[in-house]
């Protein structure tokens, strides 16, 4: 549980580097057929980070991240912007096989969800283990 709460502090922390995701150059940009998600979620230091993640509707596995960290600096918010490809992942978690999304924002900096059902993605841990804490870590369709 602590590897879990950890690895969401660390998801949580404001990052130097804003653009795209370095490693690739894969778009939804071009992809006409998307699903969008929005949410925020609780930040250990300032009022929430909120998310948009476009999901490709295809086989390419592409997404678009827009993260900004609210009243990061001097009470301004700060975006980040990434795209790339998306990895599914499955993991044993209390016993059962859960499958998830890794999406990797470059620098060892990556978000990993589960869809707990159509309208949902919510953010978990590399374990793909919920958050402990019980705070809403939900990403809705829009």
């Amino acid at each position: 549980m602590l590897l879990a709460a950890g690895a969401l502090i660390a998801s949580c922390q404001p990052k130097s580097k804003t653009g795209a995701n370095s490693e690739s150059t894969d778009s939804v940009a071009a992809v006409a057929d998307t699903t969008v998600f929005e949410g925020t979620v609780p930040a250990a230091d300032g009022p929430g980070t909120r998310y948009t993640v476009k999901l490709a509707n295809d086989s390419t596995l592409g997404f678009a991240v827009v993260e900004t960290y609210l009243e990061a600096e001097n009470g301004q918010d700060q975006t980040n912007n990434y795209t790339g490809k998306a990895e599914n992942i499955e993991k044993t978690v209390d016993g059962k096989q859960v499958k998830g999304l890794k999406l990797h924002l470059g620098d060892a900096n990556d978000l990993y969800f589960t869809q707990p059902n159509d309208s949902t993605l919510r953010m978990v841990s590399d374990e793909l283990q919920e958050s402990a804490t019980g705070l809403n870590y939900d990403l809705k369709k829009k």
